[in-house]
């Protein structure tokens, strides 16, 4: 759909609920609500909306959901929205906001999603403060290594040790194929993170489902579908907007990632066939658009695996990232059922893991060598061994000698 929003939307006093997406188009700013009074619900995401967050939203009492996320918002998240007694779900990912996070946002027991921003004051909470999601969402110059996940681009805190991962998305761990997949079988929620095996993995779930506060975010073979391909495809984890899985502490270097799906929240009958669209995008870069799982694998209940060789880590992390663009169905076969959905990820390298020097290495100890070899050599030269041999007869001279015989 085209923007802008038409500012004709502001004599709707009586709306209770607004929901406007993925908008194509130029940039706009925040449009004219103010006298909206009556909202519950405000959706405006991925609406290409610049400028700051007004005040007025606070005035909005009766306000349950509101999501802003995906825009270019800047400025600070205004206070007065802590005075929204209804409030429950706030979706403010992936903006421009600065500024300190507000104190009573990090005390809510709400689900407040304020991750991937550019917030200018250090935070001393951890990574997940009760139901706030504040991943990415402060520079890396933060000091608290602590909250090493709120920094920007989730830079290992340790060393960057491993070079593979593999991941039984809403899983139990398991074995396949001579490799041990990581159980991720945690119930998640409307705005979550969390990390696994130390700092080996981690996962970021966005958004609450319409209409569907108690919909699972893990899915499971409901319809006793004959399943075909290895085990994991028997479970899978799916969010309402944005799932992202990060690969943590990753050595350097080229890998290929492997992403496996099967549709197995669908069945072949006609009541419970839907459409799930979704959008992939790995290191930033958008790697599979509008995909359909049930059309690429040919039918539900079949595994897919798509593959992506020359996946770059330049720093220590690799993000996997899926979204929902607000396309498809959102009520088949019941309400809860949309939105990105993967069943397991296989992270390999294309490089050689043994153990090698670094460059830094290498120059290191050629110098440490020659400093050794250099010193040795001068010690023998000063031994006389080398270069200084005494001539007999200046050892000599000086002596009264003679020759002599003994019989």
């Amino acid at each position: 759909m085209e923007g802008p929003i038409p500012s004709t939307i502001s004599l709707l006093t009586n709306l209770i609920e607004l929901r406007i997406s993925d908008l194509n188009g130029a940039s706009m700013s925040f449009p004219n609500l103010q006298d909206l009074e009556q909202l519950r619900v405000l959706v405006l995401r991925n609406c290409l909306l610049t400028g700051i967050i007004p005040e007025y939203i606070g005035e909005m009492t009766k306000m349950k959901t509101l999501d802003l996320s995906f825009n270019r918002l800047t400025g600070k998240i205004p206070d007065t929205i802590g005075n929204l007694q209804s409030l429950v779900y706030m979706f403010l990912t992936n903006n421009s906001l600065s500024g300190s996070v507000p104190s009573w946002l990090l005390t809510s027991k709400e689900n407040f999603d304020v991750s991937y921003n550019n917030f200018t004051e250090s935070s001393t909470v951890g990574c997940q403060p009760s139901n706030v999601n504040l991943v990415s969402s402060f520079p890396l110059t933060t000091s608290n290594i602590d909250s090493w996940c709120s920094m920007k681009e989730l830079p290992c805190p340790t060393k960057a040790k491993y070079y593979s991962l593999f991941i039984n998305c809403g899983g139990k761990g398991l074995s396949y194929d001579g490799n041990e997949y990581e159980e991720d079988s945690s119930p998640s929620g409307p705005s979550y993170f969390a990390s696994y095996d130390s700092t080996k993995w981690a996962y970021s779930s966005t958004g609450a489902f319409m209409s569907a506060d108690d919909a699972n975010f893990i899915a499971s073979n409901t319809y006793n579908l004959n399943i075909t391909g290895p085990e994991y495809y028997k479970t899978a984890r799916l969010s309402p907007l944005s799932l992202r899985y990060y690969g943590l502490c990753l050595r350097k270097g080229s890998y290929t990632v492997q992403l496996h799906f099967a549709e197995i929240m669908y069945s072949n009958e006609l009541s419970c066939i839907g459409r799930r669209i979704f959008d992939v995008s790995i290191q930033g870069n958008l790697v599979l658009k509008d995909f359909n799982i049930m059309e690429k694998a040919g039918g539900v209940g079949k595994g897919i695996t798509m593959n992506f060789t020359n996946i770059l880590v330049n720093g220590s992390t690799l993000e996997v990232s899926l979204y929902w663009a607000g396309k498809g169905t959102t009520y088949v076969p019941n309400r809860g059922v949309y939105g990105p959905l993967i069943s397991a990820i296989t992270i390999t390298p294309n490089f050689n893991t043994h153990a090698r020097f670094s460059i830094g290495a290498i120059v290191g100890i050629v110098i440490s060598s020659c400093v050794i070899l250099t010193s040795l050599l001068l010690f023998l030269w000063m031994k006389g061994y080398l270069g200084r041999k005494s001539n007999r007869h200046e050892a000599f001279r000086g002596l009264n000698t003679s020759y002599f015989t003994l019989r």
